[in-house]
């Protein structure tokens, strides 16, 4: 994660290792100005006065208009007179309607504006680096603080071309992975999130995302082999997997978090 414009840390709120929520404020940038614009334009945004003075305006020129109907004591043109000043009156507070939608506006212009000057969790993770201090000029080409959240795993192998089409591979066909563990393989099942539309000329392969859970929390890195039919026991030995790759259109690949990190 980066700031979106050049600027100064003022407040790091994080460090790394620790759990953070969606949301959650993370590190926030030298933002006095923005936020003394907002409070002013609060004040302006929840201020009725220029509604409440042209209603009053409107509420009189109509009792006026009316007295005067009922006197049957007027020229043409003084019931004329009367009844512009009413409709003019009238048009004010519409506009002293729409200058008060004008000004809340503004303010969600300034509170969108503030964003750019804090970095918030933008989901449920845990920070793995903090990458500025307190008082450190930044811009939007450097990183500030990368967040990761491992429940789920991507993988992006390349299998044969051939074979996701003999597979008739598509979003949510399962997925089979042998994550390479100290205490030995473990297969799980997953999903396909992707499926490339584009298959490299070359190597013709094609790159598949795949998903799967996480509840033992492996780090990302963890290698593993995927294949795209129910594999049978042989398939369990790092042996057996090597050895059917091309047959069982299976691709070795690194676990990630491309996705789920930012």
């Amino acid at each position: 994660m980066r700031f979106s414009t050049p600027t100064e840390v003022r407040e790091v709120s994080v460090m790394g290792g620790q759990q953070v929520k969606k949301g959650e404020l993370l590190i926030r940038a030298r933002d006095a100005e923005i936020s003394a614009a907002i409070e002013q334009q609060k004040v302006v945004a929840s201020s009725n006065l220029e509604l409440l003075g042209s209603e009053a305006s409107r509420d009189l020129a109509k009792f006026r208009y009316d007295r005067l109907i009922e006197s049957k004591e007027h020229s043409p043109a003084e019931a004329e007179e009367r009844r512009i000043e009413l409709a003019t009156a009238t048009i004010q507070v519409e506009v002293a309607k729409m200058r008060s939608q004008v000004e809340n506006l503004r303010l969600k212009a300034y509170e969108a504006q503030s964003e750019r000057f804090r970095l918030d969790a933008p989901f449920d993770g845990v920070v793995e680096e903090v990458l500025v201090e307190v008082g450190q000029g930044v811009n939007e080409q450097a990183p500030a603080i990368r967040i990761v959240n491992i429940d789920r795993l991507w993988l992006d192998p390349t299998p044969d071309t051939y074979d996701t089409i003999r597979l008739s591979l598509k979003e949510g066909s399962p997925a089979w992975v042998l994550v390479d563990l100290v205490t030995g393989p473990r297969l799980v099942e997953g999903k396909v999130l992707y499926l490339s539309p584009v298959a490299d000329s070359v190597s013709q392969s094609r790159r598949v995302r795949v998903e799967i859970e996480n509840p033992d929390y492996w780090p990302a890195g963890t290698q593993a082999m995927v294949r795209f039919d129910r594999p049978d026991e042989k398939w369990m030995t790092p042996t057996g997997a090597a050895g059917t790759r091309a047959e069982a259109a299976g691709a070795r690949a690194a676990v990630t978090v491309r996705g789920a990190s930012k």
